[in-house]
């Protein structure tokens, strides 16, 4: 892990750089004119995509700030101390859309892919940079083993606001085929919704298990002490041993 705040802060810079301009594209602002479009729309809205990538702004940018903070007071290594869970669980929601839109929805297999550079920016770049922001920059053994199981919150929030969308417009186009009662009906979807919840499920425990997976005295191995309350401990620890270096300081004076 990298705990250089210099190195992380310009890579923070470059993320939020990306991101916001991928979550800029997702508006449609930039499309008004092109192809009989003379319009704006709120359909951005509804994409699972564009609501991940809304996330992970967010997210970099508050983790940004407090890098910067941290940086302007004179620290040079450390860890990210901000939203931790909450990172993690934009972690798994930026994760699934990267791999659900490679795998079901548009594989980067044609040359037109690579040349929309909404895909480039919102499908790729902007995911990739984040989910790399936390495997290389952030702490570890930070994570309850709850986690991953707090990051199936959002998605059955954004689950349930598209059915009420789809129950309250007239007409309402379904952003995903997976998501269409009107095609697959309640049970079909929900077979949908159970599969990819399986999938977060999977996909936060093998993240979880690289969180556990650590040097410790001077071995690589997973670490399961603490499991539940792991940051509050973590933080107190980190707390008595500032205190106990500052202790020696005084001393030595």
């Amino acid at each position: 892990m990298c705990k250089n705040l210099v190195t992380q802060l310009i890579y923070r810079v470059v993320l939020c750089v990306v991101s916001a301009f991928a979550c800029l594209l997702s508006l449609g602002i930039f499309y008004i004119g092109v192809n009989g479009g003379n319009h704006f729309s709120w359909d951005f809205l509804k994409f699972y995509t564009n609501i991940s990538n809304y996330f992970v702004l967010i997210v970099s940018i508050v983790v940004l700030a407090d890098t910067v903070k941290r940086v302007r007071a004179g620290e040079t290594e450390g860890y990210n101390r901000k939203l931790r869970t909450f990172k993690f669980m934009t972690v798994i929601m930026i994760l699934v859309t990267f791999l659900v839109v490679i795998f079901l929805l548009d594989p980067p297999l044609s040359a037109d892919y690579w040349r929309n550079i909404g895909n480039m920016s919102y499908h790729f770049l902007a995911p990739l940079l984040f989910i790399l922001d936390y495997i290389i920059f952030d702490e570890k053994r930070t994570l309850s083993v709850l986690a991953p199981l707090y990051s199936l919150v959002i998605p059955l929030i954004y689950v349930a606001y598209i059915f009420l969308l789809g129950a309250v417009i007239p007409d309402f186009s379904y952003p995903y085929f997976f998501l269409n009662v009107n095609e697959l009906g309640y049970g079909g979807v929900l077979l949908w919704v159970l599969g990819l919840l399986g999938v977060f499920v999977v996909l936060g425990y093998l993240l979880w298990l690289w969180d556990r997976f650590d040097k410790i005295d001077g071995k690589w191995k997973f670490d399961f002490h603490n499991i539940m309350f792991p940051e509050g401990r973590r933080g107190k620890k980190a707390l008595q041993s500032e205190q106990d270096v500052s202790n020696v300081e005084e001393q030595e004076k």
